[in-house]
């Protein structure tokens, strides 16, 4: 059995948990923490680890799989440098997963549609995904009107009729994120065979290899910047 802590406080809410991963692929979770945080996780988010692995009764996991971003440059920071911490004063490995390819992840599990995510950015743009059958596309960071021209034609039927998600729907139209926050618990199952290769190959994952998924060098870049996995 694998013992993952996750975390994210990339965007406006904190995400925790505790999650046994047992031999036959299942996940259980132990512990959770899912609240709206905008600007406090600096204050929370250690606080709230500490809760999960007391109430799941671990002194520490086998891995920590923490989102990286795009989203707040703060709480980007916040996140990683946790996971940089955590990592090397347990020395265990750590994987960094892209926020978006993880909400989506999960919005595509429950609602086994195509569907959009839309983080706002400011200075106009999105962090935008989109995820259908054939996975996950890629992560943009882009004013809403580019995106149907952006996006590659085999995959614009995707992006006009799948569910959309946003955490600022009078910005970028959709289901509000704030009231349907985000789970890891569908991309850590995605992630499996990662989570395994980390475990097996750790310093190949150690807190040195975390590195912030920013997105934007600079506000004053307006040119789209697409990201594909």
């Amino acid at each position: 059995m694998t013992k993952i802590l996750f975390f994210d406080a990339t965007n406006s809410w904190i995400l925790v948990g505790c999650y046994l991963k047992t031999d036959d692929g299942n996940l259980e979770k132990l512990s959770e923490y899912r609240e709206l945080h905008n600007r406090e996780s600096s204050l929370l988010l250690i606080k709230e680890i500490s809760n999960c692995l007391k109430v799941s009764d671990w002194e520490k996991p086998d891995i920590i799989v923490t989102a990286t971003g795009p989203g707040s440059f703060t709480g980007i920071r916040i996140s990683v440098a946790t996971a940089r911490n955590f990592s090397q004063i347990w020395n265990i490995p750590v994987l960094g997963i892209d926020s978006l390819e993880l909400y989506t992840c999960q919005y595509y599990a429950e609602s086994e549609s195509p569907v959009c995510v839309g983080i706002e950015a400011k200075q106009g743009k999105i962090y935008f995904g989109l995820r259908d059958s054939r996975g996950y596309w890629g992560t943009l960071d882009i004013a809403p009107d580019m995106i149907p021209e952006t996006i590659p034609e085999d995959r614009i039927g995707s992006y006009l009729t799948g569910i959309k998600f946003s955490d600022s729907p009078e910005f970028f139209a959709g289901t509000n994120m704030k009231e349907s926050l985000p789970s890891p618990e569908a991309s850590l199952l995605e992630k499996s065979s990662e989570i395994k290769k980390a475990l097996s190959k750790p310093e190949d994952h150690s807190y040195l290899q975390l590195v912030p998924n920013y997105l934007r060098g600079t506000y004053a870049d307006d040119k789209p910047k697409v990201y594909y996995t």
